[in-house]
């Protein structure tokens, strides 16, 4: 069957390249008008470190570096539509594709690498490319901003709002979680690539030192406090970053609040986007934004909202089909405003106000440039540079005016200058303000330009498929299955050289110098608990007269040195003790562990500990002799000396079970001390304190939980996601319930995954 599963695998990776017929030129036409479109600039976290966090503050360079990330979104889309073979071919030929438009992006695709993929990951392209930004082209503002960017380009199925394959994909699904999540404490993902964590429920990530999230995806609300840095967030619900949080990407359905110093760098939600504090870079809404706290800069605005702007701060550009109400600051050249709606400016001003309806200029500051087709209204202090107006204009208080085109009356009330050209009636309050040098032009006409509609691309729903656990069909599968009938322990083998299959008892072993403990016997053999023939020992107890496996009222104790390698399958709870296992743990009910204890999956720990009866490489335990012969033959391949790859072995602990009355058992509590090489798959709930090291997909599939019931981790957990024999599959594991056939090889398969993986200032 593994032959077979293997053969599957490898010809889904090879179907994988296989290219499909489609006009490269047609798609540059679609990627070019989807731009056009979407005012998305997708930011990544790896390296950017303190040159982005500079490049936040808004500055004269802002608008180049929104074109700039505009360009990287135009190369990762389309990379999701070229062809494979094309992509390919880019690496063979060694040439460079440059590609770009009128919209002041220039790109080159500068390196292709082909990467093979394992059986667990598919093959994929590591592409780099070079973007680059330009505004204002021909003024004395005109800058540049250029990024270099890696991107993972997936061929085939791609995920998208599911789990899999997505923003972030590529990198390992450490956790699992189909119930809310509370991580608190300090946890660290480390390893080559960053950990993808699906939630079907709300996450809280809070009061934690938190590193190493690639992407976090919840089908509920998410809350990332404390400092955390996580790289996309995705959510069904609403998002929430509060203290120094940050975030290179945020996909909300529902609303985005962000606190204190949080600072995303890409913001896009369904709902309102409202800034009490921190920083961003580009923010997209369908539902408008808010910004109430003080000192918030954001670089681009675009929402088919409203924009509530009251606090302070500065915005580089904001464009809104609703209002715009602005009080933050002005610097050279910015904010740039456009709404369809009517615009008030109640702040230091704005480099440009260009509105559909009318602009109203209050309290204090300067305008450089106004373009309203309804009125406008100078009052205070406020100055302005040019306006041209299809309505009124009205000048109160003491601010002056450059030059004026209006289509319609001028009101002036004190000694404020103004020049320029009108349509209507001129007043002035002042009959002597010789400063008003405007001439009157009866029917005079102006044309304003209409601001462009926003359309922001809605966030797609995640859909987090369910996941069930059920260890009764692995019960065939097992070496060692540990069952209590007729009042005693049975142990059946199947599967180990050295040990025929068959069902066994627990007795003593007499040496004649004492009673060693937990000897296989066989059932007609045993003579009041001691075996008359033994046939072999699983038990390396902490001395040869102490026993490790106890049996009481439906659960089961392990506490000892270690056992005999290999898949061991529990009926009912197991509590693990101290030791070091090199074993797959499977229970029925609930698997708790406690003492320093350590579990090493098979796979992990590799042929030479599994199959030769070596010490596991970085444990410091040493081999027993007892077990030299015992040899899990479903795991080792003796012949080519080599594991099988059955993917079962890659898992430390599994729990839970389907039976008559519906599911049960499930929970896995891991105490202070305890380290997992391999997965842990919890039928029900997770729950990690302590010193808890976790090297392995995790997966909590609540299949009887309560409302309000979360998986919890806590204390301080690690998880190096790069560790481990080249066996170990961290991720691959076996499917236990409706598990669906591989689809034939060479299926067609539609549309490629381009992520990001890296990107840098040049």
């Amino acid at each position: 069957m593994h032959e077979r599963t293997t053969a599957s695998l490898r010809a889904s990776r090879d179907a994988c390249f296989r290219g499909r017929d489609r006009g490269v030129a047609t798609l540059l036409i679609v990627v070019m008008l989807g731009l056009v479109v979407t005012a998305a600039a997708f930011g990544t976290w790896h390296a950017l470190g303190g040159a982005q966090a500079r490049q936040l503050t808004v500055h004269a360079t802002a608008p180049a570096q929104a074109t700039a990330w505009r360009g990287v979104e135009l190369v990762r889309r389309y990379l999701e539509a070229v062809d494979g073979p094309v992509i390919a071919a880019w690496g063979r030929e060694g040439a460079p594709l440059a590609i770009g438009g009128d919209l002041g992006i220039t790109a080159r695709i500068t390196e292709v690498v082909e990467v093979p993929g394992s059986a667990m990951v598919g093959p994929y392209y590591r592409v780099t490319a070079q973007v680059s930004g330009l505004a204002a082209a021909g003024t004395a503002a005109q800058s540049t901003s250029a990024v270099e960017v890696v991107y993972r380009v997936v061929p085939g199925d791609g995920g998208g709002s599911t789990p899999g394959p997505g923003p972030g994909s590529g990198m390992l699904e450490v956790l699992d979680i189909h119930q809310d999540l509370n991580l608190t404490g300090s946890i660290a993902f480390t390893g080559p690539e960053g950990a993808v964590i699906n939630v079907d429920g709300n996450a809280v990530l809070g009061s934690a030192s938190i590193t190493g999230i690639d992407t976090l995806r919840a089908t509920g609300n998410v809350s990332v406090g404390s400092g955390i840095q996580v790289g996309a967030v995705h959510a069904n619900g609403d998002v929430e970053l509060t203290g120094s949080a940050g975030a290179a990407e945020i996909r909300s359905r529902g609303n985005v609040t962000v606190r204190g110093g949080a600072r995303p760098l890409s913001v896009r939600a369904n709902g309102l986007v409202q800034f009490t504090g921190g920083n961003g870079s580009v923010v997209e809404s369908r539902g408008g934004v808010k910004v109430t706290g003080g000192g918030v800069n954001i670089s681009a605005v675009a929402t088919e909202g409203a924009v509530d702007w009251s606090g302070s701060g500065l915005a580089g550009t904001i464009h809104a089909n609703g209002n715009i109400s602005y009080a933050g600051s002005k610097n050279a050249g910015s904010p740039t405003l456009r709404t369809r709606g009517d615009l008030v400016v109640s702040g230091a001003g704005a480099g440009l106000a260009h509105a559909n309806g009318s602009v109203r200029g209050i309290n204090w500051g300067t305008l450089d440039t106004v373009a309203a087709r309804k009125d406008v209204s100078i009052s205070g202090s406020v100055s302005g540079g040019t306006v041209r107006t299809a309505g009124n204009t009205r000048m109160e208080g003491s601010g002056n005016l450059g030059q004026l085109d209006g289509q319609g009356d001028l009101y002036v009330s004190g000694w404020q200058a103004v020049s320029g050209v009108i349509g209507g009636r001129l007043q002035k309050a002042q009959a002597g303000n010789g400063n008003v040098r405007v001439t009157v032009s009866p029917g005079h006409k102006v044309t304003v330009e209409d601001v462009a509609a926003v359309s922001i691309p809605e966030v797609p729903e995640i859909r987090m498929p369910a996941y069930s656990i059920d260890v009764v069909p692995l019960r065939a599968a097992a070496n060692y299955v540990f069952e209590y009938v007729d009042g005693r322990i049975q142990v059946t083998v199947s599967q180990v050289s050295g040990i025929p299959d068959g069902a066994y008892v627990l007795g003593d072993n007499d040496t004649g110098s004492g009673k060693y403990k937990d000897w296989l016997c066989r059932p007609g053999d045993l003579r009041g608990g001691t075996c008359a023939r033994p046939v072999a020992t699983l038990c390396q107890g902490h001395s040869p007269y102490n026993a490790c496996f106890a049996y009481s009222a439906g659960k089961w104790t392990l506490n000892g040195t270690s056992m005999a390698r290999g898949v061991a399958w529990f009926d009912g709870d197991l509590a693990l003790g101290n030791g070091t296992y090199v074993n797959t743990f499977a229970a029925t009910g609930n698997i708790t562990t406690s003492g320093s204890h350590r579990t090493v999956s098979p796979n992990y720990a590799g042929y030479a500990a599994v199959c030769t009866n070596a010490a596991p490489a970085g444990t410091g335990l040493q081999p027993n002799p007892d077990f030299a012969r015992l040899v899990p033959t479903n795991l080792c391949d003796t012949t080519r000396g080599q594991m099988t790859g059955d993917p079962l072995g890659n898992i430390a602990y599994v729990a839970g079970a389907v039976r008559p009355g519906g599911f049960v058992g499930g929970d896995i509590s891991l105490g202070a001390s305890t380290r997992a090489d391999g997965a842990v798959l919890a039928g029900n709930l997770l729950s990690t304190g302590g010193s808890t090291t976790l090297n392995g997909r995790i997966v909590s599939a609540a299949q009887r939980a309560k409302s309000g019931d979360a998986v919890k981790m806590g204390g301080s957990t690690a998880m190096n996601l790069g560790s481990g024999s080249h066996d170990y599959e961290p991720g691959a594991t076996p499917c236990m319930v409706n598990c669906e056939p591989e689809p034939p090889p060479g299926e067609a398969t539609e549309g490629n995954t381009a992520s990001i993986q890296w990107s840098r200032y040049l």
